[in-house]
């Protein structure tokens, strides 16, 4: 008897082809696409076998159907397919994205120059897809977009062998919302031909909270200063202040710190608070005998005498913009001193007469107009609603002796901290006695949302649910007494702490992206082992949600001590794939465990450097 060939083996080269563009990508609509599926057609940037870059701008209201794109974050980017794609094996697949207000051409014969964020980069990636249909590509980091600006999407690809055969559906419009590299360039390209030809294109956007991982990395100062002040002004550039007159800076995220003093002379004493808008210009305060304030415009080449009293000590300066700031002091002949500026600190006059008696402590102010904080000495921490023209001292219920950190993530909300710590619901009227982590005094209070940080001695601790829990994130061989951290540009917290012997720790926020690759919900609850493992240093973990929950996906070391938080936020029902980057951490065993509603698992995963 003869064994008839099915026609599923028959057409297995054609299934196979189909099964590998459907696991390699998502086909499903974008939540948001710009136009239509007709007009011509074009093939850049997936089929050139040499490689190729585009960029497209997109201006508000552009992603528009079926409903205009809300403001959120951007979790992935999908290309309408004219034509079957591959699929292809593509290397140094880069996406870059950025926004300007205002924009509503490119520049003639010139790539744009403005600011772009990296979201997504492969060395090697296989993608694929059917005419007609969608290829879309999640995230490595969450854009955020404002709806209100234009956007900028960059892609390049380096190599694709065979890459031929596929187009892309476009619009063409008025003015140049396109540009293109040569088609003879080689990777890096050179800018090539520009056009108001636009690729049908989409987005899915969370209008949810960009969810953060956060890791911490020891850096070299240069120094062995006692550090007393840090001040971050994004993630590439940083200030830090301390003994006798030290200054260091760094424009490169801390790989290098420079000193920022060089001819000394001008300034004395100890600094022990700094302040900075950039890389050029910053402030510091010194109280040797009488208070002075000194000011650089030129990255600390040379530093300016811009204000000085006897007797008086200046404990921060904040400023709010290039030209308003504000100084505050122990009290002077019976009164705080309370100063401002309105011309870009080069002039600082009184901002208001309020007694006082006691002093205050370095770094420990906080300026979220038209409310100001700062903590006394005396176990008090002062408030004003007005811009600083009345204030009120408050008893920190709890709190005994001074008060060395406040942080105040919104008008209500806030911490405050010394030998213990409190916290605030109504924006400092009132302070409640509140656990804490670690030994000794709690100073640098810093967050953002729910999220706060804290150095206390040599650990730096952090608390995700408005101070209720904490655990330690980083611990450094001397004790730190500062930290600052800002908002980068992909929405998460970045920023450095500072203490004794001029030790230095950095912080860097990866944005998670968290993605339904299906529309179809999940049956069950389940999460899966991680891939690839082992691994180095990165990884993906993927879970599915049968129904909408809050989520907490954590990482842990074999000790059971908690070295990543991962997803800590409702998420909606679906399967989601989590990255994780260990950059930070060193080679071995480690826990990875999600607990959502009734569902809890753990796996373990192996990091090999």
């Amino acid at each position: 008897m003869k064994t008839r060939c099915p026609h599923f083996f028959r057409n297995a080269a054609a299934f196979f082809v189909l099964l590998l563009a459907l696991t390699a990508n998502l086909y499903t609509q974008p939540q948001y696409y710009n136009y239509n599926t007709a007009g011509t057609t074009n093939s850049f940037p997936w089929n050139i076998p040499g490689g190729k870059q585009i960029q497209v701008l997109f201006l508000p209201g552009d992603f528009n159907q079926p409903t205009p794109a809300p403001n959120g974050n951007i979790t992935s980017v999908s290309f309408r397919l004219a034509a079957n794609l591959g699929p292809y094996t593509y290397t140094n697949v880069v996406i870059k994205m950025g926004q300007a207000a205002g924009l509503t051409t490119f520049a003639a014969s010139q790539w744009y120059t403005g600011t772009m964020t990296e979201v997504y980069n492969r060395p090697s990636v296989q993608l694929g897809g059917l005419a007609n249909e969608w290829l879309t590509i999640t995230l490595d980091t969450p854009f955020p977009y404002d709806n209100t600006q234009s956007l900028i999407i960059d892609v390049q690809q380096c190599a694709a062998a065979g890459a031929t055969g596929f187009s892309s559906g476009t619009t063409t419009l008025a003015g140049f919302r396109r540009n293109t590299s040569l088609t003879t360039s080689a990777c890096p390209f050179v800018w090539g031909q520009q056009s108001g030809s636009m690729p049908h294109m989409g987005v899915n956007i969370s209008s949810g909270p960009v969810n953060c991982s956060y890791s911490w990395a020891n850096q070299t100062s240069g120094t062995t200063s006692l550090l007393y002040s840090v001040k971050t002004v994004s993630n590439l550039i940083g200030w830090a202040a301390g003994a006798a007159g030290t200054v260091r800076r760094t424009t490169d995220g801390g790989t290098t710190w420079t000193d920022a003093n060089p001819n000394t002379g001008v300034i004395t004493g100890d600094i022990y608070n700094i302040e900075a808008l950039d890389a050029n210009t910053a402030w510091v305060t010194t109280s040797p005998g009488a208070t002075f304030i000194y000011k650089t415009t030129n990255g600390g080449t040379n530093w300016v005498q811009v204000y000085t009293v006897a007797g008086g000590f200046i404990n921060a300066i904040k400023m709010v913009s290039a030209t308003n700031g504000y100084a505050f002091g122990d009290p002077l002949a019976g009164n705080w001193l309370l100063l401002q500026t309105t011309d870009g600190g080069n002039n600082w006059t009184s901002l208001a007469t309020i007694a006082g008696t006691g002093d205050g402590r370095n770094n420990c102010v906080q300026v979220s107009l038209p409310n100001m904080w700062f903590g006394s000495g005396q176990g008090t921490i002062w408030k004003s609603t007005n811009s600083g023209l009345n204030w009120t001292s408050v008893a920190t219920t709890g709190l005994t002796g001074q008060v060395l950190g406040v942080r105040f993530n919104s008008a209500t909300v806030g911490l405050g901290g010394g030998a213990t710590m409190v916290k605030s619901t109504d924006g400092g009227t009132t302070y409640t006695l509140l656990p804490a982590s670690g030994t000794g005094n709690i100073t640098g209070i810093q967050g953002s949302g729910n999220d706060f940080w804290y150095t206390r001695g040599t650990g730096i601790f952090r608390s995700t649910d408005n101070g209720a829990t904490w655990t330690q994130s980083h611990t450094h061989t001397a004790a730190q007494n500062d930290i600052s951290l800002v908002t980068d540009v992909n929405g998460c917290m970045v920023g450095w702490s500072c203490g004794a012997t001029g030790t230095i720790a950095k912080m860097t926020g990866m944005p998670v992206a968290i993605n339904e690759p299906t529309t179809q919900i999940p049956t069950a609850y389940k999460m899966e082992q991680n891939y690839p493992n082992p691994f180095n240093p990165t990884t993906n973990i993927t879970f599915a949600l049968p129904k909408s929950g809050i989520v907490i996906l954590k990482v842990y070391d074999v000790l059971g001590k908690e070295v990543a938080s991962l997803v800590n936020s409702f998420t909606n029902a679906g399967t989601h794939i989590v990255p994780f980057d260990a950059s930070a951490l060193s080679s071995g065993v480690y826990i990875y465990k999600i607990t959502t509603g009734e569902f809890t698992d753990s796996k373990k995963m192996v990091l090999i450097k």
